[in-house]
């Protein structure tokens, strides 16, 4: 998919719904979504760059806020440890996220009901980065797939339609987070921007993931 912007990626709520813009990522999610297998309640998506690449977090939250006007309940998970932004980018303080969740004892539906907050779309709710935490890749490896199982429970046992679980983490080549992350959920796509993300870094970054055995679907290339 190509989305073009003539500045920085900005969030839909920002452009008219008739707009370029918005279009091209509700088309983006019609298609993604037709691809769902139907016995499947829950579906867990990671978006993720090669490199470092400010809109990154924006096009994730674009993404799910696609999904979540059209109907989809979701749970956008900001899982860039380092330097988490969702927050900020939905006006909401900071506060008590997914590096909380991973630092404790077990990983509980409950916790993560708690730690989830309602953003401005209906629909649409966000687990921050949370407070920052040492040794975040560690985290990440050892707890990060209870806390996946415990999101996606409460998800199913909330919602009566299928649901979406999607995760903004850190770019492939600046740690193994992405990775370790792309094991666990059902599809990765790579977000490419155009100028800025060089022809070397988008095949180190392909084959970083290929080695993870993450299922790699696709590409979101940002015409900027």
């Amino acid at each position: 998919m190509s989305i073009r912007s003539q500045e920085q990626v900005a969030l839909l709520t920002d452009y008219d719904t008739g707009s370029a813009y918005s279009a091209a990522y509700y088309t983006f999610f019609a298609n993604y979504r037709f691809n769902w297998k139907k016995e499947q309640h829950i579906h867990t998506l990671l978006l993720s760059s090669p490199a470092l690449y400010l809109g990154q977090a924006t096009v994730a939250a674009n993404v799910a806020i696609a999904a979540a006007k059209s109907g989809t309940p979701t749970i956008l998970v900001d899982a860039d440890l380092r330097t988490p932004s969702l927050e900020q980018r939905f006006g909401l303080e900071k506060g008590a996220g997914l590096g909380d969740l991973l630092a404790e004892k077990s990983v509980t539906t409950q916790r993560v009901q708690q730690l989830l907050r309602d953003t401005f779309i209906p629909g649409l709710r966000l687990l921050s980065a949370g407070m920052a935490v040492e040794g975040a890749t560690l985290l990440l490896s050892t707890k990060l797939q209870e806390a996946i199982q415990s999101i996606c429970l409460l998800l199913s046992e909330t919602e009566t339609v299928p649901g979406l679980v999607i995760f903004n983490c850190s770019p492939v080549l600046t740690g193994p987070d992405a990775s370790l992350i792309g094991t666990l959920v059902e599809q990765t796509i790579l977000i490419i921007a155009k100028g800025r993300t060089t022809r070397a870094h988008a095949k180190q970054a392909q084959e970083q993931l290929a080695r993870a055995h993450a299922n790699l679907v696709g590409i979101v290339m940002l015409d900027v």
